[in-house]
């Protein structure tokens, strides 16, 4: 069953302390972590094995393609026919019972029906194998960002959890109170209602961590994933242009192009077929004519020209540049979509990460606050119930913002490199 458990606490509201580092995640931890979660799930997909047969079966259609290259060579059988009925009858007593008809034949010039026969193969076969590629990308991009966002809602719970201690704690306290002073009911009914609300929210984090983890056992089985309680990764901003330089070579890009090439093939295998076909033959027929003689060898020069198909042959080849065309308009899209999310990636962690900051540092401000409302509402009256509750709640939200931002920032980190299809490579550690 999938260990997905996480316990921690959040850096505080001030200067993290030694132990605090301690509770943080290296980038080579995190790429080791995701890159075994992601190789698991890798090998369970079914995605993943279908588009594996696939690119088999197309890599085998190349060769079917080239055996084409070779001579084709015929046997056919027949028996010694009988005569019914009226009419001329051959006489068949000298006749073999049983003959065989040997047809070899060969192409010598096809206007390269055959070669782009070939070509259409292999950019069809290279195509699919860039598709395993691309499998892989969008599953490791499945699984990684499921982890992140499991993490940054396992911390949230905790989070929450204080938030729902503190406001029991405060709600006790008023019930003391009011058992000596009825006049302070009203109160006690606000505290109920900040921690019901409270309840919600924890309940709300909870069921976002099930529906989270659900999906990770979907993606990785019955796999054992151990995430570390740890409230920090230390991921460092990717380089934009370094990854848009990837572009260029993400498999999904790639098999457009693939996909352009083979149409492009095709559209010359179509108009390859509306041409004459110069081939060699050669046929045997082991048979006896009605006088007992065994027919020779034969051997020839062959032509065969589909003068007339009724535009099929124009109509298919003009279908096979149009589909290529697309291809091309595609591969533009992808380039332009993938540049696109790059761009936004990087902007949404840099700003995100800043903002985690912030929210830090408004944390720590919220927290003295809220000590102070208390003490000058439990201890000198100066202080109404309602502003310790908006204090408390105020230091709760920027403490939820606070792990937000930062996960949603590392996977804006994770999203980029996704995006320039270099993913799988920067969680083995190769250089991008």
């Amino acid at each position: 069953m999938l260990n997905l458990r996480a316990s921690a606490t959040l850096p505080g509201q001030r200067k993290p302390s030694r132990a605090e580092l301690e509770n943080s995640l290296s980038e080579s931890e995190v790429r080791t972590l995701f890159s075994q979660a992601v190789m698991q799930a890798l090998s369970i997909n079914p995605k993943i094995h279908s588009s594996r047969s696939q690119a088999d079966a197309a890599k085998e259609s190349i060769d079917e393609a080239k055996g084409q290259r070779w001579p084709q060579v015929n046997v056919t059988s027949s028996s010694k026919s009988l005569n019914f009925g009226s009419g001329y009858r051959q006489d068949n007593d000298n006749k073999d019972p049983v003959s065989l008809n040997l047809n070899m034949a060969t192409t010598l010039y096809d206007f390269g029906q055959t070669s782009n026969t070939i070509k259409t193969r292999e950019a069809q076969a290279e195509a699919a194998t860039l598709t395993i590629n691309a499998e892989s990308e969008s599953t490791a991009w499945d699984v990684t960002s499921a982890l992140t966002e499991l993490s940054k809602q396992r911390l949230v719970i905790d989070v929450s959890q204080d938030y729902v201690a503190r406001m029991k704690e405060l709600t006790k306290m008023l019930q003391g109170i009011v058992a000596v002073d009825q006049g302070r009911k009203s109160e006690l009914t606000q505290a109920k209602g900040r921690l019901l609300s409270a309840q919600s929210q924890l309940d709300a984090a909870v069921a976002k961590a099930r529906d989270t983890e659900i999906v990770l056992q979907r993606l990785l089985g019955e796999s054992s994933i151990t995430l570390p309680p740890a409230t920090q990764w230390n991921l460092r901003l990717p380089d934009p242009q370094s990854q848009l330089s990837q572009v260029d070579s993400h498999p999904t890009v790639l098999k457009a192009r693939a996909d352009k090439q083979a149409a492009e093939s095709e559209a010359a295998v179509v108009r390859a077929s509306g041409l004459p076909t110069l081939s060699w033959v050669v046929s045997k027929n082991t048979g006896q004519d009605e006088l007992g003689r065994r027919q020779a060898y034969e051997t020839g020069l062959q032509v065969s020209w589909g003068l007339f198909r009724g535009g099929s042959t124009r109509a298919a080849e003009r279908a096979a540049l149009a589909r290529a065309e697309a291809s091309s308009y595609l591969v533009e899209d992808q380039q332009r979509d993938l540049e696109q999310r790059i761009r936004a990636a990087n902007q949404d962690a840099s700003s995100l990460l800043e903002r985690a900051v912030l929210y830090h540092s408004l944390a720590a401000e919220t927290n003295r606050i809220r000590v102070d409302f208390f003490d000058q509402w439990y201890h000198l009256g100066k202080r109404t119930l309602l502003d310790v509750l908006s204090s408390e709640s105020d230091y709760y939200n920027n403490r939820v913002s606070e792990v937000s931002s930062r996960f949603d920032g590392y996977a804006a980190i994770i999203r980029g490199y996704a995006s320039s299809g270099t993913l799988i490579s920067w969680l083995n550690n190769h250089s991008i």
